[in-house]
């Protein structure tokens, strides 16, 4: 890894004290279980293609590349937040930056690694085992060009002002801050809704004491996957916490999009279309009036 990731974190509220561990310990446990067991399910899971990967396809998306893609270039420095098992993170190390994942599933982990052996990335890739929440622990006092966080990932956090100061204090100043997320209002729908419904059945305004707590059937990926005795447990966020997290923590927002398409199928029913899945409008065509997903860029001021 390059050198030029170290350095000092600059001061203001990204500093602040970490506090008491915001996930319950049970929470913890079942979230780790499930996702080793799902980082074993999404080796081989059609909707990861990693074969793919591993023969020189890129697994990101067309507007992760679009819209992130400028700003990375050779030796530029990446922190990948929440990694899974790294074929994004794997993904931006081909283009030519250096980058550290992080990731709490051992499972995950150590299946990333050995990727980037296979797919000649070692050099370029750090893997790293952690809690998002211990992630200062684990990096220390290190800078990145850029940090990536994408799909599906601040769900599974009840705490986004102490995630946004992480991101900041790893951020050099001048940094872009990057993340590619299901929206909002798509996390409240009931993702057993019949073909065509969409029907609210979670909150959407935060509860960090109050978790959704849902039996596993099966993986976003793998739809078909066994995953008996498998619980999640995850945490609404609005749109208010998750911008006022990153300004909070000094960052300033300067791209934001919403988009009808979605990284993987919500529902069963959804049409998929070049890799991405959308709601069907009930004549064959795709539905563009409601958000799924949603993408926001910021910078760490360099002053």
């Amino acid at each position: 890894m390059s050198d030029e990731s170290a350095g000092a974190a600059g001061p203001g509220r990204a500093e602040a004290a970490a506090g008491p561990d915001p996930i319950p310990a049970e929470a913890r446990a079942a979230n780790l279980k499930l996702w080793n067991a799902w980082s074993r399910i999404h080796e081989h899971a059609p909707g990861y293609n990693t074969a793919g990967f591993l023969n020189g396809e890129t697994s990101l998306k067309p507007v992760e590349l679009e819209e992130l893609g400028p700003f990375v270039h050779e030796g530029t420095t990446l922190l990948h937040l929440q990694c899974h098992f790294g074929l994004d993170t794997l993904s931006w190390a081909r283009l030519g930056a250096d980058v550290v994942g992080l990731d709490l599933s051992d499972e995950a982990v150590s299946l990333a690694r050995r990727l980037a052996g296979e797919a000649g990335l070692s050099a370029r890739a750090e893997f790293v085992c952690s809690d998002l929440y211990d992630a200062d622990a684990h990096l220390g006092d290190r800078l990145f060009d850029v940090v990536f966080v994408n799909w599906g990932a601040i769900e599974w956090l009840p705490d986004l002002e102490r995630w946004a100061a992480i991101v900041a204090r790893h951020l050099r100043p001048g940094g872009t801050f990057y993340m590619a997320e299901i929206h909002p209002f798509a996390q409240t729908l009931d993702d057993a809704a019949a073909e065509g419904e969409l029907r609210v059945r979670y909150r959407y305004f935060p509860a960090p004491d109050e978790p959704d707590i849902d039996a596993v059937d099966g993986s976003y990926a793998d739809r078909d996957a066994d995953t008996t005795g498998l619980v999640a447990y995850c945490w609404s966020h609005s749109f208010a916490e998750i911008l006022g997290a990153l300004t909070g923590a000094g960052l300033r927002l300067e791209q934001f999009h919403e988009f009808p398409f979605a990284p993987a199928p919500l529902w069963e029913w959804t049409l998929e279309e070049d890799h991405l899945f959308w709601l069907p409008d009930g004549t064959g065509g795709r539905r563009k009036d409601q958000p799924l997903t949603f993408t926001l860029r910021a910078i760490k001021p360099a002053t």
